[in-house]
């Protein structure tokens, strides 16, 4: 039978590690994938864009079942999309972290 999971065995990096992840894990947006900056022209012979200045738009792209997906995020949106996307990340990081640390504890037979 497994040990229970005892939180005070942890090493103080860990237990700040797995706390973070939990703050971003619960009450935050949070979304896989990249931001992409781009620019276009419209085509209308009268618009900004004829003469150099284009229109810029944020997209979020994201790989699901070996295709890609992409949206475009509208302006309202972007700072709440670049935050989600970056506390995404960070969780990922974390996450990286707990589990290189659980690989150690592994390798020398620590529970």
């Amino acid at each position: 039978m497994a040990e229970p999971f005892n939180r005070f065995k942890l090493s103080a990096a860990e237990r700040s590690f797995r706390s973070r992840i939990a703050q971003l894990a619960s009450g935050q947006w949070f979304l896989r994938g990249t931001l992409s900056d781009r620019s276009s022209k419209c085509g209308k012979p009268n618009c900004h864009c004829a003469s150099g200045e284009t229109h810029r738009s944020v997209y979020l792209v994201q790989s699901r079942a070996g295709k890609l997906r992409q949206i475009c995020v509208p302006k309202a949106w972007q700072d709440r999309v670049r935050q989600a996307v970056s506390d995404y990340q960070q969780m990922q990081r974390l996450i990286e972290e707990v589990s290189e640390l659980e690989w150690t504890r592994l390798q020398e037979r620590k529970p």
